[in-house]
């Protein structure tokens, strides 16, 4: 019988070999996915898109290397909300986040939930409070790092974390991670948010080519959304120069991009880029001095296209190009990106995913967009006051929630949206209105409020975004 076990024995281990041989492939075959947002990046202010700063080295070369798509516009210039929108592929008023002290939804489909069925391993970096913890994000993944190392510079109640760390966060877990399956990974990048302060070179544009010869001052203010003045938060050795901030943002952007470059630097040694596919986008932007726009550095409450216009750049693993069939200049909204990153990875997207998959529905230059900002509490909707917008071919129409106050700009021949044409709309304005109407009368002020945390509080406000 010897003969006969020993070679039985030896058929089930070749079985089981070949079984292990053929299994591993077929669970490594899906390719990994970083999905990068990075807080408060405007598209406008990038080399790829025309920018004559070089703010941005690393992203522009991925932009060459991938697809870039000029005319993305996020759901929310909030950050909780520009997420959860981003995530779960609904608009602010299915997800119930209208602002940022409210909580990640935890009983609808997201691309979280619909790559860990599909056996991936998921993880997120994170760089702030807004989306740390206190937003519940940590149960949409395996392992969640959101250990916030530095004191803001104006608010020392508020931590924060700076780009290079996030990202050493980040490569550290994907260097541990089972090589067994695909991963998912998130990185969440705080830098260009205010105040300016970049941990190197702060300074780097001060002064250049591009920094303007006419003088101008906005006053300092005492709080943080009085129009018309830089925000407290945002002051900088009392300066009043508008270019001074704005050159200092854009240091922002550079720093954040050096730790971007490590990220795709580090990838290819360590030959994991051709089998990921990587995605760079922001919740919102920012506006800096814009005139006539009322709230100078800030964002949260402002829907014009500096702060709702986002840039979005993928570059498809293995050398795939199947983006490159978009018409890519024509408007898409940050609901069209979980479901198309998930077509991209070639797993089933979720039913209740209410944006485009673009690799099979074409871009319609005629599509509504609406983008909104913080709302459902009185302080925001009154106090503060915020706007609700809509983009639609180059026309914006924004409704001022203060005082309902109506804006209408055409993009294409104004791209600072300065000129105020809603005294003589043209005739598409009801149909302009009526994405917003849709969107807000289901709840204009239903969103519940998560109670916070005393702790959570102070972060908060030192965000601006409660009392």
């Amino acid at each position: 019988m010897r003969g006969p076990l020993r070679a039985a024995l030896a058929v089930l281990a070749i079985g089981a070999l070949v079984a292990g041989i053929a299994l591993a492939p077929a669970a490594r075959s899906q390719p990994n996915l970083i999905l990068v947002t990075v807080d408060t990046l405007r598209a406008d202010h990038l080399g790829f898109a025309g920018y004559p700063r070089d703010t941005s080295p690393n992203l522009d070369a991925l932009a060459r290397e991938g697809t870039w798509f000029p005319a993305c516009f996020s759901q929310s210039a909030t950050t909780g909300a520009a997420h959860a929108s981003l995530f779960t592929s609904l608009p602010p008023k299915d997800t119930g986040v209208t602002a940022n002290s409210q909580h990640f939804p935890t009983d609808v489909a997201s691309i979280m939930s619909a790559l860990h069925g599909a056996g991936y391993a998921t993880a997120g970096f994170v760089s702030s409070v807004v989306v740390g913890r206190k937003s519940k994000l940590q149960d949409h993944f395996d392992h969640f790092d959101d250990e916030l190392t530095t004191k803001e510079q104006n608010r020392q109640e508020r931590y924060e974390r700076p780009a290079d760390q996030t990202v050493a966060a980040a490569l550290e877990w994907i260097a541990a991670a089972p090589k067994d399956r695909p991963f998912f990974v998130w990185i969440h990048l705080i830098d260009p948010h205010g105040p300016y302060a970049a941990p190197v070179d702060p300074d780097r544009y001060v002064g250049d080519a591009y920094y303007g010869s006419i003088e101008s001052s906005i006053p300092l203010s005492d709080a943080d959304w009085q129009p018309g003045t830089i925000p407290h938060y945002q002051a900088l050795g009392g300066s009043t120069d508008p270019r001074y901030y704005v050159a200092r943002y854009d240091a922002e952007i550079r720093f954040m991009d050096a730790a971007l470059g490590t990220l795709v630097k580090t990838l290819a040694a360590d030959g994991l880029a051709t089998d990921t596919l990587l995605a760079i986008t922001a919740d919102h932007g920012e506006t800096l001095a814009e005139p006539g726009h009322r709230h100078y550095f800030s964002h949260g409450v402002i829907t014009y296209d500096e702060t709702v216009r986002i840039p979005l750049v993928i570059r498809e693993p293995r050398g795939e190009r199947r983006l490159d069939a978009i018409e890519r200049t024509r408007p898409l909204s940050s609901l069209d990106l979980a479901p198309t990153l998930l077509a991209l990875l070639r797993v089933p997207i979720p039913p209740a995913f209410q944006g485009r998959n673009l690799l099979r529905t074409p871009l319609d230059p005629a599509a509504a967009i609406v983008s909104l900002g913080g709302y459902g509490t009185d302080k925001l909707e009154q106090q503060i006051g915020t706007q609700f917008s809509v983009r639609r071919g180059p026309l914006r129409f924004i409704v001022n929630s203060k005082d309902g106050s109506e804006e209408l700009y055409d993009v294409a021949s104004d791209p600072g949206e300065t000129r105020n044409l809603i005294a003589s709309p043209p005739a598409e304005l009801a149909a302009l209105r009526a994405p917003i109407d849709a969107t807000l009368g289901k709840s204009r002020m239903g969103a519940p409020e998560q109670p916070l945390s005393d702790q959570q509080k102070a972060a908060l406000k030192a965000l601006g975004y409660v009392e």
